[in-house]
């Protein structure tokens, strides 16, 4: 049953896929691309598959990221915006540029770079034996003072945000090195992670090395968002509500067999949210992480208030 449902997301996924390429501010038509239309073949080679590819690419690794992060934490109601990582990650990228502008061509290596940095100033200073609802109101306290400090840079310097509309080959070349970096690292990490099914006293009972692996999720999953950041922005509390959905759809499922689903549902929401962004207004486009923020923020309000009965745990 679990196989046949990643089948249907994937087989949802790629009928998405095919309206996100016909479909925009400009309409290509089928035919078009049959008959060998220049125009139509150099727009959507050119212009629109990038896009696509970094948007499902950056969906799925939200999905990943965010229930990586519930594992090794043990907190249900965390992602890396939750947190803050994306927002640091976004003041670090913005800064790079200012001080080193040739670096504008690396900005998706630059920000993986910072998503590390930012990951593990994360975990050496923000405590984390905190209740799960405090982890929250902490992470979002130190999210909404980056974002402030990366809006007075973005605006004292005339440095755009992050946007979909303006990515290359380039770009996906060099998010999908990092996703492979990334993916090094979770293989690594992947055997362990049963581990935390368990409670912390239990695998310390166990005698099994905590820190080692969470470490490696970490760098993974700052790697992976620090990159998806320098792209797209930040995305909030996205990365947190897909694994629930992954969940609400298979309940007896492990979290860690959840991957899969996860990073399906992510995929498709992001590629979807941005087919919308590109037509909703065409020719004008909205910010896609907008309309996630439209669909993710009352379903994150629905999510906490769920949560607050078990803050305490």
């Amino acid at each position: 049953m679990k196989q046949l449902y990643n089948w249907i997301l994937g087989g949802v996924l790629l009928i998405s896929i095919v309206i996100a390429m016909l479909i925009g501010s400009t309409t290509i038509a089928i035919h078009d691309l049959w008959q060998g239309n220049t125009q139509a073949w150099h727009m959507l080679l050119t212009y629109r598959l990038p896009r696509i590819i970094i948007a499902v690419v950056g969906g799925a690794i939200l999905g990943g990221s965010g229930l990586l992060l519930q594992i090794v934490l043990r907190n249900r109601l965390i992602d890396a915006s939750i947190l803050g990582i994306m927002n640091g990650t976004q003041f670090v990228t913005i800064g790079s540029l200012v001080l080193l502008p040739a670096s504008l061509n690396w900005h998706v290596g630059v920000g993986a770079l910072g998503g590390i940095l930012i990951m593990i100033g994360w975990r050496l200073f923000i405590p984390q034996n905190r209740l799960r609802l405090q982890m929250v109101l902490i992470g979002i306290a130190t999210a909404m003072t980056f974002q402030a400090l990366t809006n007075i840079a973005s605006e004292g310097f005339g440095l755009p945000l992050p946007s979909l509309s303006t990515v290359t080959w380039a770009d996906v070349m060099q998010l999908l090195i990092i996703v492979v970096i990334g993916l090094m690292l979770l293989i690594l990490a992947w055997p362990n992670l049963k581990f935390y099914a368990l409670s912390a006293q239990q695998v310390r009972l166990l005698g099994f090395n905590e820190p080692r692996t969470m470490w490696l999720i970490l760098i993974a999953v700052g790697i992976w968002t620090g990159a998806l950041t320098a792209l797209l922005g930040v995305v909030f509390f996205l990365g947190a509500i897909l694994p629930q959905i992954a969940r609400l759809m298979a309940p007896r499922t492990k979290s860690q067999q959840l991957l899969p689903a996860t990073m399906l549902w992510g995929s498709l929401l992001l590629i979807n949210a941005d087919t919308v962004a590109r037509t909703i207004l065409a020719p004008k486009e909205l910010a896609t992480s907008a309309v996630l923020l439209a669909i993710s923020g009352p379903l994150f309000a629905v999510m906490l208030l769920k949560g607050s009965r078990h803050a305490t745990t």
